[in-house]
């Protein structure tokens, strides 16, 4: 509880001094006749009823309060107010052949999904999208803050969601782009590769349209150093390494990291490597914490006017002392 007119503190003091100093020199020097006829006058000396007090405790709480109401006490209530700017974030996903290759368990696209789920689980305040490509590319889910769906979408992806194969990074980016622009908050995009850009849009050309759209873009090129054996499956579903006519191992080819690191250079953000599970999850970790938002906390008092009862309550017994001595205590 505070007070808003302070500064009125003494003003009162001194109102209710005075009030209280008339009240008790009233009942010091009180009138010798307390009686309107002679019906109540008897030998002894009369006692005074408590009653015959009323009125004047009446007004004395009377005042009180009407001064106090005068000072407009206040109820304060502290709060705090969090200013929360999330960002946007697209997901931008190789599902090319190549991402079969086992050097990540089981493979480098389920690795990629269980990373990229955790990852959505950390978040908070923060709208999420997806982008899948091969040779071709769409969005697998647009923006949404709503993690359970883009989980869900997630877990559905997988070789046969893009038709095409190939890999046009170029052209994810830009899809990517198309999903982020009109976004109101910080803009990134992760993109997840294993190979080398071969269709559609050069991925630097992408690089610069999303540069210019605010679109800072952090690149990860997937899968161990020399790359991985690549495997298939022969008429009787047995899963066979593939080799040349020579008989050597064919190999996936490795991500192209000169190209992947141009494209995040070009938008400020940064290239990262993962040639394991775990590097792939500590990857994803440095992103979340270099895209971490600061909460601005602001704190505040707020205020609600209490003299309100305090007045009426005055009123009311001021109204009713006077009602009383009226009525019903009248005396000389």
């Amino acid at each position: 509880m505070r007070f808003e007119n302070e500064n009125l503190i003494p003003a009162a003091a001194i109102m209710a001094a005075i009030f209280l100093a008339a009240l008790v020199l009233k009942l010091i020097f009180r009138g010798k006749v307390t009686h309107s006829n002679i019906t109540g006058i008897s030998v002894k000396k009369p006692i005074t009823p408590f009653y015959v007090f009323l009125p004047d405790i009446l007004k004395l709480i009377a005042v009180l309060l009407l001064i106090t109401a005068l000072l407009r006490p206040q109820s304060v209530k502290k709060e705090t107010e969090e200013i929360i700017k999330g960002i946007d974030i697209i997901t931008v996903l190789d599902v090319s052949g190549s991402m079969q290759a086992d050097d990540l368990k089981p493979n480098r696209l389920e690795a990629a999904k269980k990373v990229i789920n955790d990852f959505v689980s950390g978040l908070k305040n923060d709208r999420v999208g997806m982008v899948v490509f091969a040779g071709k590319s769409f969005t697998q889910c647009p923006l949404t803050n709503d993690y359970e769906i883009i989980r869900a979408f997630v877990e559905q992806i997988g070789f046969e969601t893009v038709k095409i194969d190939g890999t046009a990074v170029g052209e994810a980016i830009l899809n990517g782009v198309n999903r982020l622009e009109n976004s109101g908050a910080s803009k990134v995009m992760i993109v997840i590769t294993d190979g080398r850009s071969n269709k559609g849009m050069p991925p630097d050309e992408a690089a610069k349209i999303a540069a210019y759209k605010g679109i800072k873009i952090y690149t990860i090129g997937i899968g161990k150093k020399g790359g991985a054996q690549a495997y298939g499956f022969d008429i009787y579903g047995n899963r066979r390494p593939y080799v040349d006519n020579y008989g050597r191992p064919v190999m996936y080819e490795e991500p192209d990291e000169e190209s992947l690191g141009r494209v995040a250079g070009i938008t400020g953000g940064k290239y990262f490597r993962a040639t394991d599970n775990n590097a792939l999850q500590r990857i994803y970790e440095t992103i979340a914490q270099l895209e971490k938002q600061e909460i601005k906390v602001k704190s505040y008092e707020k205020h609600e006017d209490k003299f309100y009862a305090f007045l009426i309550a005055g009123v009311i017994l001021l109204l009713l002392a006077l009602l009383l001595e009226a009525l019903k205590l009248l005396r000389i």
